[in-house]
């Protein structure tokens, strides 16, 4: 019997506004979406997830 893994306890959290936002990206590229905002927020010592944050990903990932 496997023991499942805790949740990412170092994962920022999402503020209501990003996540509002996120919701608004289409279902198939949104669980992408969330994991590359998360990943920049992560790279960038950030513990929450802003509206300014997610556009900042979205820039970064982009190029």
């Amino acid at each position: 019997v496997e023991t499942p893994k805790p949740a990412n306890t170092n994962a920022p959290v999402w503020l209501s506004d990003a996540e509002k936002e996120l919701k608004k990206i289409p279902f198939f590229v949104r669980g992408k979406a969330r994991r590359n905002t998360e990943h920049f927020a992560t790279e960038q010592g950030l513990g929450e997830i802003s509206l300014d944050t997610l556009y900042e990903a979205k820039a970064h990932f982009a190029r």
